[in-house]
């Protein structure tokens, strides 16, 4: 969708697990345009909290590692600094 208000491309979070990483999200894509509403859903265990948590950089640093891209609006919130994304939360971008 080339005008997607939120773009996931080829998302992976995995977390560390006996001192190895394990994916637990493999290889997410979608696009949410402007006023679309989405609905995740799924069986208990199968990523979406982890999903969304990653898509907010939520998840506890250090034990997980996001991979891919998550465009919001054009930038790329893989790369800002948790101060900018502190910003973003709540503002541009939230959950419930």
């Amino acid at each position: 969708m080339s005008n997607a208000v939120l773009s996931v491309s080829n998302l992976v979070t995995s977390f560390r697990l006996g001192g190895r990483w394990s994916p637990v999200v493999n290889d997410v894509s979608f696009d949410i345009g402007t006023r679309e509403t989405v609905a995740v859903v799924g069986e208990s265990g199968s990523g979406k909290s982890v999903t969304a948590l990653s898509i907010m950089r939520l998840n506890a640093p250090g034990s997980s590692k996001v991979e891919g891209s998550i465009r919001l609006e054009g930038k790329e919130l893989l790369s800002l600094s948790e101060a900018e994304m502190r910003r973003i939360r709540g503002n541009e971008i939230a959950m419930i």
